[in-house]
């Protein structure tokens, strides 16, 4: 496997002034103008429900030979920052391709510290309720295979690899009243922690960490949201609670949350906490 250089500009002409043995010239690809350009494309851009990629917003892009495999490094692109800057996206340095073809692969959001590339940690935050909480929460990861180094952008189709959970509050015939606007609601029993392959995005839960509650994001009175690890709940358990004022509603069930899915769930209030109920509705594929 050839491996990757990056050229500054000025580095890049130096580098052939230098090079007078041949035999130099045979593992270098020195471009004439074949920077790496990338479109990346949120999976909200193509329902107007959902959100866009947003200025500042940062994803790691690694590059291989098309018949090699993603490694943790020695790649022909390691882990590379780039960055949105509200119309492009652009890498911390210049990178090029190199000769032949290739596999590109792209995580959001971006971390510095990727230990390994088949298990690579990432956790939702237990408190969605803040807005960075629930994008931070949003794991996107996109791949193009097959790759020839262009002058033209390679757009990157990004897929949601959370679960994400969609709560909504009704008023059961003995409910008083409207929903509070201090109402509450948290996922509950659910691992927070997950590993990711970063060459194929599958998702699985952190089987070593511990189980937690996430407070939800607030969409209006009756409507909260919260993105979830991929997980089975095999055996009843706390799935659900609502909190309004000094009252607690807590609700029970079994349930499988999956990649890429949104769950709906509705839970019906009753002035007694007791006779609170819950319905686990359709299921929305590619969120």
């Amino acid at each position: 496997m050839k491996t990757t250089r990056f050229f500054m500009a000025i580095a890049a002409v130096m580098l052939l002034i230098a090079c007078n043995n041949e035999n130099d010239f045979e593992n270098v690809y020195v471009p004439d103008d074949g920077e790496i350009q990338l479109v990346m494309l949120h999976p909200g851009q193509t329902r107007a429900t959902e959100t866009s990629f947003e200025e500042n917003d940062s994803i790691g892009v690694y590059v291989t030979a098309a018949d090699a495999e993603l490694q943790l490094a020695g790649n022909e692109v390691n882990n590379e920052l780039f960055t949105y800057n509200g119309i492009s996206w652009t890498s911390k340095r210049k990178v090029y391709w190199n000769t032949g073809v290739h596999n590109v692969y792209a995580f959001y959001p971006y971390s510095k510290f990727v230990n390994d590339v088949e298990n690579h940690n990432f956790a939702v935050s237990p408190d969605q309720s803040t807005y960075n909480g629930y994008t931070r929460s949003d794991f996107l990861w996109a791949s193009a295979n097959g790759v020839e180094g262009t002058d033209e952008p390679v757009t990157m189709h990004f897929s949601h690899k959370m679960s994400n959970v969609v709560v909504t509050l009704e008023k059961g015939e003995n409910f008083d009243g409207e929903v509070p606007e201090d109402a509450e609601v948290y996922i509950l029993s659910t691992v927070n922690e997950s590993l990711v392959d970063l060459a194929t995005g599958d998702v699985c839960k952190n089987d070593y960490a511990p189980t937690t509650s996430i407070k939800c994001r607030k969409i209006d009175n009756t409507t909260f949201q919260a993105i979830v690890v991929p997980q089975s709940l095999t055996s009843r358990c706390p799935l659900v609670e609502v909190i309004i004022g000094n009252v607690s509603y807590l609700v029970e069930g079994k349930m499988s949350y999956r990649q890429g899915i949104r769950h709906n769930i509705t839970v019906t209030l009753d002035k007694n906490p007791e006779k609170i109920e819950i319905e686990i509705g359709g299921e929305i594929t590619g969120w």
